[in-house]
This record gives structure tokens, C-alpha cells and sequence, in this order.
């Protein structure tokens, strides 16, 4: 039996580029998949880091897909901006597992408000 290469960052967002579409060249990613990374990766939890949070600083670059290099100075400036240890968070992210390892749930915030009950009316 072979040994298993170590994973790496570069390895990873080759793989998550490629999420559901195997027909992907990898070398681009799109917010979706940087997002389903960072899910898989247990980083976006949607109290510390956010779907805002990573859609503004993505929107930076004025395109739907971004490079590795792109993808690495928006991990930078989101790590800047929730105040996190950039290599501890490239760390997580290399050592997540393969896309589809892990389950992901990705919030479907409609079934919140389909099934949202206002609270009743006080006596005030």
C-alpha cells in the first residue's frame, strides 16, 4: 500500500474548485465553493465569520471566480478582518478532508421565515 500525500492548501482549493462540477479546470473558485470550504472546514459559522463577511471581501475583485492568489489575499483580509491567525486558518482549512468528507449543511434561511410564528402580543 502507498503512502497518502500530505495535504496542502494549494491541493485543497484544487479540489474545492472542482466541488460538484468534475468537468472544472480548478483553478478557479467561485464564493460558493470558497464558502462550502470554509463550511466543511467548520471556519463559517455564521456568528464569527459570516456569508456577508466573505461575500463583500470576494465582491473585491469584481468577478464571479477568482485564482489561487486572488483566493489567498481574500483569505487574508478576512482572517484581518475577524481578527484570526491566517496560518492556523490555512491549517484548518488544508486539514478538512476531501470535498464531501464531511456532511455540510449550508442554512437554507427561507425555511426560517416560511415557518417563522411572531410572538404573541403582550399586554403592554
Amino acid at each position: 500500500m502507498g503512502e497518502e500525500e500530505p495535504a496542502t492548501l494549494n491541493g485543497q482549493f484544487y479540489e474545492f474548485a472542482k466541488l460538484f462540477d468534475t468537468k472544472r479546470d480548478g483553478q478557479t473558485i467561485t464564493l460558493y465553493r470558497s464558502d462550502y470550504w470554509m463550511r466543511q472546514a467548520k471556519l463559517l459559522d455564521d456568528r464569527k465569520i459570516t456569508m456577508t463577511d466573505t461575500g463583500i471581501l470576494f465582491n473585491k475583485f469584481c468577478k464571479t471566480e477568482i485564482t489561487f492568489d486572488e483566493w489567498m489575499e481574500f483569505l487574508a483580509d478576512l482572517c484581518e478582518l475577524v481578527e484570526i491567525d491566517v496560518e492556523k486558518t490555512q491549517e484548518i482549512l488544508t486539514n478538512c478532508g476531501l470535498p464531501g468528507q464531511v456532511s455540510v449543511v449550508v442554512p437554507q434561511y427561507r425555511e426560517y421565515f416560511q415557518t417563522y410564528k411572531p410572538k404573541e402580543k403582550g399586554l403592554f
